[in-house]
């Protein structure tokens, strides 16, 4: 299925969450390495799924929006069958959704073809409430909002966060693509490269942390395994007691930056890890 019907394919596994071992963003980085493109949440074009719109597209659904409510996927699949909406403050009145759905909605781009402004129209959103409830009660007011370029959008690398953010994953691109130049002229590795190197070789490699595991061993020692993510694929790391002392809080406290791993190439047959002797929050 996955030759002939790739979107398809991928379509049910995200729709079919939790399942297996692997994360969206997991799923969706290896769709974009297929060549599949993801299409941002629309309020006028996404159903509550995941949705195929061809072999090389994929429509993220509502659903997948931090705090959306399945009242709310309801009310907005219900109010789009009566005809699309026209406007931010048009959504807000005729969806009824709260300020947190709206906000995060907002944020990951979901409303952008209403306006492309994301930020004045977050700066927007107590007004449109305030504007709501009056009418409600038929009270008279004169409804104002800001001017159409009078707030500074969001540049692309804050609106890409927010997306990622709100999401849970890079719609556009992976976020350590976005850095990949930089790390290559400072001999950082991508997946692709780690995996060609011969045993033994000093390397250092970046990725985003995905499963860091503590396994029981027989000896009781620490041996911690993880991998670092990237626009590539996994990078397989492994940490041995001594390191994970010095390092530990790396791997399992608060992940502010992709992690920099330094340390040894390990062939085991087909297998490539790296045998990590420093590990650090990769400066940014």
């Amino acid at each position: 299925m996955i030759k002939h019907y790739p979107a398809e394919y991928y379509t049910a596994i995200l729709n079919n969450q939790p399942m297996g071992f692997y994360p969206p963003y997991i799923i969706c980085g290896e769709a974009r390495r297929r060549g599949i493109s993801l299409l941002p949440p629309d309020v006028n074009a996404s159903r509550s799924d995941f949705q195929a719109k061809n072999k090389s597209a994929i429509r993220v659904g509502l659903k997948q929006i931090r705090g959306m409510s399945s009242e709310a996927l309801l009310l907005i699949a219900a109010e789009r069958s009566r005809g699309v909406f026209n406007s931010p403050l048009e959504f807000m009145e005729r969806s009824g959704v709260n300020r947190d759905i709206m906000e995060n909605l907002i944020k990951c781009g979901a409303l952008d073809t209403l306006q492309e402004n994301r930020r004045q129209m977050l700066m927007e959103v107590p007004a449109w409430m305030e504007y709501i409830k009056k009418k409600k009660s038929r009270e008279q007011e004169l409804f104002k909002s800001y001017k159409s370029g009078e707030v500074t959008d969001f540049d692309p690398r804050e609106k890409e966060a927010l997306e990622r953010e709100i999401l849970g994953f890079d719609i556009r691109s992976h976020f350590m693509a976005e850095l990949r130049g930089e790390l290559s002229k400072r001999n950082i590795y991508s997946s692709t490269e780690v995996k060609k190197l011969p045993g033994g070789k000093q390397v250092q490699a970046a990725g985003l942390l995905f499963r860091p595991h503590r396994p029981p061993t027989r000896s009781g020692k620490i041996v911690v395994f993880f991998s670092l993510t990237d626009e590539f694929g996994l990078i397989e790391v492994s940490v041995f007691e001594p390191v994970y002392m010095r390092y530990g809080d790396f791997i399992f406290g608060e992940q502010k930056a992709p992690l920099l791993v330094k340390g040894r190439i390990s062939r085991r047959g087909n297998g490539v890890s790296i045998m990590a002797q420093e590990i650090s929050f990769l400066p940014m």
